[in-house]
């Protein structure tokens, strides 16, 4: 299995096969195409002229507008007797027009993105004070003493190991899926536009998704933990860690409940914490609550191919069900949601074309053959814009989407954590 890593640590949790096919729609060429350019009232293209022509400067903070649009027929376009060209901008605010001039260009700190103006990227340091800024550049660097976690983007003092040989109780994922419902995905999942409504741009995906995320729950498999740390009371506890672990069943056969070892890098060497990890959770009658914070999750585009990403202000919430104990609770009604940015899924395909284009051509990885329709599933995921804030737009045609929203939803059966998984020799 070839596996490109564009997260922060070393490992992911939950999975998606996302194949789908694209279909490319382009112009017949077969007459005039009438020219919606900003700040033109009405274009004929047959010849009659400009009705008018506004000044376009309330309408779009991210553009120019077109000064002037000049309207011919083509039988006045010259004796050579060939045919005007009919610029295509559509609802493009910018960029090339077809027929060698433009659609509008952005204002300084705007950059044309497919055709429409969006604020430039500057990086990522929202919340962090340390570690990668996701553009190539730095938050910050730690002082003496101190260690980045670059998950979170936090400078903490580094721990012993093994970091820890007890456990809190704890639940393993026994079901997962994403929802495609319109009216379960407002109602559930969370909401990351701020119109009241839950959010999730992997739902176009789930029929391809749902069957792969089965499998991460199946017995025999690496799975899921979730570790409720110094929690003795399960109706409420205000704040405390809720900590994702990767484990495998230690009964034989292996079963979806019961006792469960840990693998070791479920937590971070240097800095002795889970790499998963949810300060400040808290249970308030019955109901698990936890987030924002980053998690890692794992996409296998094909059986042979795992890109590792990071979700971004992902949150949890559940019902912790009675008989709830220290060897273990249930939970119900479990739903994770983060955000996944356009930038992290790009990184990962560019790393993947770069194996592809230096492999030999008798040793290329399968995957590459199918890499690009791949990229194209993906895309239909992007349902959010980035306002450069730490904040969300719905896609739109002057938003460009770039981040997709994914929801998740889950059941956990009672595990015991007895100890760590042996590691395998060779």
């Amino acid at each position: 299995m070839h596996r490109v890593d564009c997260s922060f640590g070393t490992w992911a949790w939950a999975a998606m096969a996302l194949l789908g096919a694209v279909t490319l729609a382009s112009c017949d060429g077969g007459g005039p195409v009438a020219l919606d350019v900003p700040g033109v009232d009405a274009v004929d293209p047959g010849g009659e002229g400009v009705d008018s022509v506004s000044d376009g400067s309330a309408d779009d903070p991210g553009r120019e507008t077109v000064d002037e649009v000049a309207a011919f027929d083509d039988t006045e376009a010259g004796d050579s007797g060939a045919e005007a060209c009919a610029p295509t901008c559509g609802d493009h605010n910018c960029g090339d027009d077809g027929c060698g001039g433009s659609c509008g260009t952005c204002e300084v700190g705007w950059q044309c993105m497919e055709g429409h103006c969006a604020i430039v990227d500057v990086g990522n340091c929202t919340f962090r004070e340390c570690g990668s800024d996701e553009m190539g550049g730095t938050c910050g660097t730690c002082i003496d003493g101190t260690v980045c976690d670059e998950l979170r983007g936090k400078c903490v003092y580094g721990g012993p190991w093994p970091p820890v040989t007890t456990w809190g109780p704890a639940g393993v994922a026994s079901q997962l899926q994403t929802p495609a419902d319109a009216a379960v995905i407002a109602s559930t999942c969370f909401d990351y536009t701020g119109d009241g409504a839950g959010d999730n741009g992997l739902k176009a995906l789930a029929s391809q998704v749902n069957g792969p995320l089965a499998t991460l729950v199946a017995p025999d498999t690496t799975m899921l933990l979730f570790e409720l740390q110094g929690v003795a009371d399960f109706a409420n506890t205000a704040s405390f860690p809720l900590n994702g672990l990767r484990g495998r069943s230690a009964a034989t056969p292996p079963a979806t409940s019961g006792d469960f070892r840990i693998l070791e890098g479920s937590y971070n060497a240097d800095l002795g914490l889970p790499v998963i990890r949810f300060e400040g959770a808290s249970i308030a009658e019955g109901r698990l609550a936890a987030g924002p914070a980053n998690f890692q999750l794992s996409i296998p585009v094909q059986t042979d191919l795992v890109i590792d990403v990071t979700l971004i202000q992902a949150q949890v919430k559940g019902d912790i069900l009675p008989g709830a104990s220290a060897d273990g609770f249930e939970l119900q009604n479990g739903v994770l949601s983060g955000v996944l940015t356009k930038q992290q899924m790009d990184t990962a395909i560019a790393k993947l074309q770069a194996s592809c284009d230096a492999a030999p051509a008798a040793a290329k990885p399968d995957f590459c053959k199918y890499l690009q329709v791949s990229v194209s599933a993906f895309n239909v995921m992007f349902d959010l814009h980035q306002n450069g804030d730490g904040t969300f737009s719905a896609k739109s045609k002057d938003l460009p989407g770039d981040a997709a929203s994914v929801c998740l939803s889950y059941r956990l059966s009672k595990a015991r954590i007895v100890g760590y998984q042996p590691v395998a020799t060779p």
